[in-house]
């Protein structure tokens, strides 16, 4: 499963975040990052982070890379083995993500299986009550788990089975040598309990819903299951959490991932809601139908109310009563409620498949999606707090994920049974808060010419195009510095590799001192068969899989590493032993010593085609007519290209307020450039690309690219090569094109050179 683009920034940063936690520990490096301080109330000193996706952005795929990512940094001194609890917010969503991680087929399961060479083992809660040390010992042992199974009641002593004495784990518990962090019972003994395995194997705890683990009583219990890490991923973070990737709505509809905006109507009598909802549906299916490419039977979700014998509800069966006096088909309708399944078994996708209509009150509002759920009627008195809100999740996800030439396929729709309007609005936006979106992603039904808040339209007619570095005519690519000319297995791969060693001269995995958080966990480390007696062949497939330099060649890559590890064993005299339970220490050297070839191989190709004039600047791409804004700024500026900007911080802010005031008269507009958004960025010879932050274009024509730093990075390596390949840039474009770094201490004198332009 190809991950899109917020999926892979959000990796991206947490492999930033993962990096520098090696290097300045997880507290700075989360500051670092994201300007904020990081918060240590919940779990005190365990590494805690948050990545907040909106429903519908794949939080399972997105953790399931992060595993690997954690393991191999981090949490390297577990050699990809021991425990990881994924805990999941109720039952449904614990049989759903089961059965994707059980099956060697499903996309999330490969993902797994790649990244831990297929050593690994899922377990729900109630089969990980028989897991075996060998197990956990040579796997990656994945337990899917409800926080409801792990909460521990501690005032009225109540017990899971999670936390009771279990002889089918004695295995575990034999020669340790610490024990204080265990449960014991009265008499002082050490409880063989599934909770007491987990604490000696500290943890990789996953939290999905992370919203859901608010309460003291969820915190305190999974803090005393002795973590070493802690990630959650949420729509609706708590104050307490560290959020190290804020992905926006706007994101996903870029990636077409969800039907949005959420279009309301509303009526004060239930069958008139219940009728628009049953028109909407009809005029869509015909919509549908004109596409040939895809098939899309669009669905009515409807929302009833629960028997009662106090008041006369809509009830489900009062519903379909209505549907089938409206002509149709009982084939078209199916209930699901608690105790009654109408759904099981039914593939809603297929094109055989009859349904159209589905009736609940709330069991679709976990566990549950079909990209063809369209509409949403809710008859169930929006004004009360009952679950339409969590129903709206289930009908944002998006046919294929792939944008409709009909609008009206690209939109979400709901029919409210309300007292008026106004309410109804609330509790939808209440709703849509609740899954990440904002009031900018709802329209009023009743508006039909209500545009889409979060779509920007530029406020200047004239076509921007900000010449890019270009290559054969076509913009430069990384890649075009390697083509086939280059040889790894031809280059140096002599380097230096120390080992450590304990007071007993035995090799051990690398952790440094500073890292505390990481209890002792060299002394619990078991090094199995395949750690002491691993073959040279074994190491360099490792080596290979590992090193993701996916634009060299396979036979090159291996080629190298076979020289590189014959110069350790017999010019270094280390041994496989050594190498293999330093094999990430190793590894992070191998891939410096790889980039370090390429950079420096790319830098003289780089530098070679510009002497050659084969690299030059050209106008390839145009600034959108319309954008996506994440989270807009209020303020109207008078000279930006888009009558509303992306959100700033507050130095960023400071600029553009004076690029947009009337003592720089030359300037005709400027445009806030956003990374791996807009078309303009500068290549260089490094592999990532550099996107200015601000495009200005004056009068006389001249392109101005601005890029705000701090005063902390402003003599950084990163912000160094950003200036050598910005002026690059400027001197291509002979006379015509300008760069400038600007911070608070030399904005005015930029200023005034940007005027002259």
């Amino acid at each position: 499963m190809e991950l899109k683009k917020y999926q892979k920034k959000a990796i991206d940063l947490l492999q930033k975040f993962l990096k520098e936690s090696i290097r300045v520990g997880h507290n700075y490096s989360f500051m670092g990052i994201t300007n904020q301080p990081y918060k240590s109330d919940f779990f005190d000193n365990v590494p805690f982070v948050c990545i907040k996706l909106p429903t519908g952005a794949g939080k399972t795929l997105v953790g399931c890379h992060a595993l690997p990512e954690i393991f191999k940094t981090v949490l390297k001194n577990k050699m990809e083995r021991g425990v990881v609890l994924w805990f999941v917010p109720s039952e449904a969503i614990k049989s759903q993500t089961l059965k994707k991680f059980k099956d060697r087929n499903d996309g999330h399961r490969r993902t797994l299986d790649q990244a831990f060479d297929n050593k690994v083992t899922i377990f729900s809660n109630e089969e990980a009550l028989k897991i075996r040390k060998g197990d956990i010992d040579n796997n990656m042992c994945i337990v899917v788990a409800s926080l409801e199974a792990f909460r521990q009641d501690k005032v009225s002593q109540k017990k899971y089975k999670v936390y009771k004495e279990n002889g089918e784990l004695l295995s575990h518990f034999e020669n340790l040598q610490d024990n204080n962090f265990l449960e014991k019972d009265e008499n002082g003994t050490i409880v063989n309990s599934l909770a007491n395995v987990i604490r000696i194997n500290n943890p990789l705890v996953v939290i999905d819903e992370g919203h859901k683990t608010q309460t003291k009583l969820s915190i305190d219990f999974i803090k005393d299951l002795n973590p070493s890490f802690i990630i959650e991923y949420t729509a609706t973070p708590r104050s307490g959490s560290n959020i190290l990737v804020h992905i926006s709505a706007s994101e996903l509809k870029e990636e077409h991932m969800v039907k949005i905006p959420i279009v309301l109507e509303s009526s004060v009598q239930w069958e008139n809601a219940l009728d628009r909802g049953i028109a909407k549906r009809n005029e869509l299916e015909r919509e549908a139908r004109k596409d040939k490419q895809e098939y899309i039977r669009p669905i009515t979700l409807i929302q009833a109310q629960s028997e009662s014998k106090i008041n006369k509800n809509v009830t489900v069966d009062t519903v379909k009563s209505y549907l089938l006096k409206s002509k149709i088909p009982e084939e078209e309708i199916v209930i699901k409620i608690s105790g009654r399944n109408e759904l099981e078994g039914i593939n809603l996708l297929s094109n055989k498949c009859k349904v159209k209509y589905i009736i609940t009150v709330n069991a679709l509002a976990e566990g549950w999606d079909c990209s063809f759920a369209y509409v949403l009627v809710s008859l169930a008195n929006v004004g009360s707090k009952i679950a339409v809100e969590q129903i709206i999740g289930r009908i944002l996800r998006m046919p294929y994920a792939k944008i409709k030439e009909n609008e009206n396929l690209n939109r979400s729709y709901i029919f409210a049974s309300a007292k008026n309007f106004n309410e109804a609005a609330e509790v939808i936006i209440s709703g849509l808060e609740n899954n990440g979106y904002s009031k900018s992603d709802f329209i009023n039904g009743r508006n039909k010419n209500q545009g889409e808040e979060f779509e920007v339209r530029r406020a200047f007619e004239k076509d921007l195009y900000v010449p890019m570095v270009s290559y054969e005519k076509e913009k430069l690519s990384f890649e075009d510095l390697i083509k086939e000319d280059f040889k790894l297995s031809k280059q140096n791969y002599k380097f230096e590799f120390d080992i450590n060693y304990d007071n007993d001269g035995r090799a051990i995995i690398d952790i440094k001192n500073e890292n505390e958080w990481i209890r002792e966990s060299q002394k619990s480390l078991n090094l199995i068969y395949q750690d002491r007696n691993i073959t040279e062949l074994d190491f360099i497939v490792w080596l290979d899989k590992k090193l993701r330099f996916r634009y060299l060649e396979r036979k090159e890559k291996i080629t190298f590493i076979k020289k590189v590890i014959e110069y350790q064993l017999k010019i270094n005299k280390k041994t496989l032993t050594e190498l293999s339970i330093n094999r990430y220490l190793f590894l992070e050297k191998l891939e410096n010593k790889i980039s370090e070839i390429l950079e420096k191989y790319t830098k003289k190709k780089f530098y070679g085609l510009i002497k050659t004039k084969k690299i030059s600047v050209k106008s390839i791409k145009k600034f959108p007519e319309t954008i996506s804004l994440g989270q807009e700024i209020p303020q109207i500026f008078n000279k930006s290209y888009y009558k509303k900007i992306e959100k700033l911080n507050s130095e960023e802010k400071k600029l553009v307020e004076r690029l947009d005031l009337d003592t720089l008269p030359n300037i005709e507009y400027w445009v806030r450039n956003r990374e791996k958004k807009d078309p303009f960025y500068i290549q260089g010879w490094q592999k990532n690309k550099f996107y200015p932050d601000f495009v200005v274009v004056t009068k006389k024509n001249n392109i101005v690219a601005l890029e705000w730093k701090g005063e902390d990075r402003i003599t950084s390596g990163d912000t160094q090569y950003k200036e050598e390949i910005a002026k690059i840039w400027e001197k291509l474009g002979k006379g015509n094109l300008y760069f400038f770094l600007v911070h608070n201490k030399n904005i005015e004198e930029i200023l005034l050179k940007v005027k002259k332009l």
